[in-house]
């Protein structure tokens, strides 16, 4: 099969990470792929052109040609631009596909099939292919960079258990923060539990029926019980969420202000480790993607094919 790997383009340049890096790259040339990389791909993290020409890839200057390819993969979604080069070919990254519809009814437009790499579980419906624990680490780690106070001055409520919850409280503990997880028999009383605090964690997943409904736990309202200063992290970055001034960032502008409460949203929390990131989810990626290449599509494994998004 012939593989193309595109660049990321979104955040003004500041996404840096790839989704391959060489020793993978040549995995996938041993087992009798053509790989072709755009130009520039790795640059970002001191990846020279030369390491990924080394692990056997074509380097190409032209982006159509990357997305004329019969695979083409990248880490995040296409722009509308990108979208636009695609054709009846095969995409593989992270879609979102529930949360943006456009994004599917972009791939019928140019008849392109696709699987969504944040989809494939394995048999107990864990993702195979993430970053979930560091998304936490370091939207927490940027937190106390930003906050008014040292970590062990500060008091943190995080909404969620989860692994990315997991994840920032790590950073929490471990730095000396005051730390309480608000359990779910506590929701009713979230105007007591949310007074005076200087970080508050967002790692629900809100369920759908709550979000059509605009269904929140923290109101708007409700921000005049934090302390001054204090900053809202939302890991999950649901939209509509939990926490009504919520709502999605770029790495380029990760943090607004409400009613003097600064808030993180940033969709892609590892891009702030790029180097650690990319090195994970090349590891992850791999073995699925020498599945798909190898693979008819209609054959494609159970775990895959669920992931799997025919839009044509």
């Amino acid at each position: 099969m012939k593989i193309g790997i595109a660049k990321e383009i979104r955040d003004k340049g500041l996404e840096k990470r790839v989704i391959l890096l060489p020793c993978d790259v040549k995995r996938l040339a041993v087992a009798g792929h053509e790989v072709f990389v755009e130009k520039g791909l790795g640059e970002r993290i001191h990846i020279s052109d030369d390491e990924y020409q080394r692990a056997g890839a074509k380097i190409v200057s032209d982006r159509k040609e990357i997305f004329a390819k019969d695979l083409v993969v990248k880490l995040r979604p296409p722009l509308p631009q990108e979208f636009n080069l695609l054709g009846n070919n095969l995409l593989f990254c992270m879609l979102h596909p529930q949360q943006n519809p456009k994004r599917v009814a972009a791939l019928k437009k140019q008849k392109c099939k696709a699987v969504a790499m944040e989809m494939i579980r394995n048999g107990a419906s864990e993702r195979l292919v993430h970053c979930t624990e560091m998304a936490g680490e370091q939207g927490m780690i940027m937190t106390f960079h930003l906050a008014d106070k040292i970590p062990v001055e500060s008091n943190v409520l995080v909404l969620g258990y989860g692994a990315i919850a997991s994840g920032a409280m790590k950073v929490a503990f471990n730095l000396g923060a005051d730390v309480k997880i608000l359990l779910r028999h506590e929701y009713p009383q979230i105007k007591h539990f949310i007074r005076n605090k200087d970080i508050v964690v967002n790692g629900l997943h809100w369920p759908e029926e709550k979000r059509q409904k605009k269904e929140y736990l923290i109101t708007k309202d409700m921000l005049s019980l934090l302390n001054k200063g204090a900053i809202i992290l939302d890991l999950s970055v649901d939209h509509p969420g939990p926490i009504e001034t919520c709502h999605p960032t770029f790495l380029d502008k990760p943090v607004y202000e409400v009613c003097g409460i600064r808030h993180i949203s940033i969709v892609g929390y590892p891009g702030l480790a790029p180097v650690s990131s990319a090195g994970i989810y090349s590891r992850q990626v791999l073995p699925v993607l020498l599945k798909i290449a190898a693979t008819p599509f209609e054959k494609l494994p159970g775990y895959i094919q669920d992931a799997a998004i025919n839009a044509i």
